[in-house]
């Protein structure tokens, strides 16, 4: 307790004993009424003395109660001395914690409602019966229904995918679901599900995305890639093609010419000629980017394969003072088209060595050959600085280069050589190097 209450209280006591003895010695010297004014102020000093005592109890009750019900609209009172004082920060800090939690959950809210992912929530209860903790305002529209605060509606107005949880027992599952809604088209759906277990509940979280919104984003940002580097060439071929002719409307002009005149005309033949074969090589490139020859697959050894790719650039190797080690096992046969599978190995030692130019001291290059279950693997590394991480997205696009003579195919021809033979380019990141990855699946 304060030391202000104490003292309310031993005054009050005193004040109390000394009106009991008045009224005593009253009664005794036959002063009835007197005594019995005094028993009234006896009575309402006891009265006053109850409510004393019970106000801090009371403004604890209330207090307490408030932050269980989670109710902050309580204002204390200035005046509540140090009995409250406590209390008073125990109030004040949870009140801080409830509104700060608040605007986590509207923030979380906004981010999740704000993404096209279809998110479900389900709570288990203490009876082990689910219920519907968050619903995104994604679900809602990928199924066209409200968002729901209750499971029983939930339930009761989709079932085809509440049927789908009972199906799978609200397991972990990562898997495709095809979907009718209204009677309509089939849509196919990535499912995916996870159960978290906290100290109180167990949640149940269901993601849904469009197959065919993945498949068109990932198309449409392919041809805004493409696009942008298609505009970007396109540019730097035509503006100068298109400034020399402009300029050369001078020469017409003219009279006559002089010396000077014939040189300058010359050189704009020249520049436009060369700016000319240049978009030519740019379309030829595309064309054989999207019509290379049919794969023709035979039995080849992958080992004598990739020795004979080095052999062939021995000398641009040697050139660079690049020391290459080739790492393989036994003779590996596989049905590949050894040509077509040469030039991407050709392609991915060239761009090695190119990235190896900017490498002070020793320079290597590494190439593993391997096998693992039914696939076989042909592994390019150099010690390079490895692919910056704002073009990583961007090596396998038609057209993109960082070199200025490269003509920004290689990888894209490499990969689309591949997957003609079943197989895959990829690359992974090995301390800061990158790796590419050619494999073979056996057939």
């Amino acid at each position: 307790m304060g030391r202000s209450f104490v003292i309310k209280i031993i005054l009050r006591l005193l004040v109390f004993c000394g009106l009991s003895v008045i009224s005593v010695l009253l009664f005794q010297n036959e002063f009835p009424l007197t005594g019995f004014f005094i028993l009234l102020c006896i009575l309402g000093l006891i009265i006053e003395f109850y409510h004393l005592l019970n106000k801090p109890f009371r403004e604890v009750h209330r207090t307490i109660l408030s932050i269980h019900r989670e109710d902050f609209s309580l204002k204390m009172s200035n005046n509540k001395g140090e009995v409250l004082k406590d209390l008073s920060l125990l109030y004040e800090k949870q009140k801080y914690k409830h509104f700060e939690q608040e605007s986590i959950k509207i923030i979380y809210s906004n981010i999740l409602n704000g993404i096209s992912t279809g998110l479900l929530i389900l709570r288990k209860t203490e009876k082990e019966e689910w219920n519907l903790f968050f619903i995104n305002q994604g679900f809602a529209d990928i199924f066209q229904i409200p968002v729901y605060t209750s499971w029983t509606n939930l339930k009761r107005n989709l079932s085809v995918i509440t049927e789908k949880f009972e199906e799978i027992q609200y397991k972990e599952v990562n898997q495709t679901l095809e979907i009718t809604i209204d009677s309509k088209e089939v849509q196919t759906y990535s499912f995916k599900t996870s159960l978290i277990k906290t100290y109180n509940y167990s949640y149940y979280i269901v993601s849904l995305d469009s197959i065919q919104s993945i498949v068109e984003k990932k198309e449409k940002q392919a041809w805004y890639d493409l696009m942008k580097v298609l505009s970007h060439e396109m540019m730097n071929t035509l503006t100068p093609i298109n400034s020399l002719a402009n300029s050369m409307t001078y020469f017409v002009e003219k009279d006559s010419w002089d010396t000077e005149d014939k040189k300058d005309f010359k050189e704009s033949l020249k520049t436009i000629q060369k700016k000319t074969v240049h978009m030519l090589e740019f379309v030829d490139n595309y064309r054989l980017l999207t019509n290379f020859p049919q794969a023709q697959k035979k039995l080849t050894n992958l080992s004598a394969l990739v020795h004979s790719c080095v052999e062939i650039m021995k000398t641009n190797l040697e050139e660079r003072n690049i020391q290459v080690d080739i790492q393989t096992s036994d003779e590996m046969f596989y049905n590949i088209d050894p040509i077509l599978t040469e030039r991407v190995l050709i392609n991915l030692i060239t761009n090695s060595m190119y990235a190896l130019d900017t490498v002070e001291g020793d320079r290597h290059l590494f190439v593993k050959i391997y096998q693992e279950t039914n696939r076989a693997f042909i592994e390019v590394q150099d010690n390079g600085q490895g692919i910056d991480n704002t073009i990583r997205d961007k090596i396998f696009i038609p057209f993109f280069t960082t070199r200025d003579t490269g003509a920004g195919i290689g990888l894209a021809l490499s990969k689309n050589i591949m997957e003609a033979q079943n197989g895959y380019l990829t690359y992974k990141n090995v301390e800061g190097a990158t790796v590419f990855i050619m494999s073979f699946i056996e057939e």
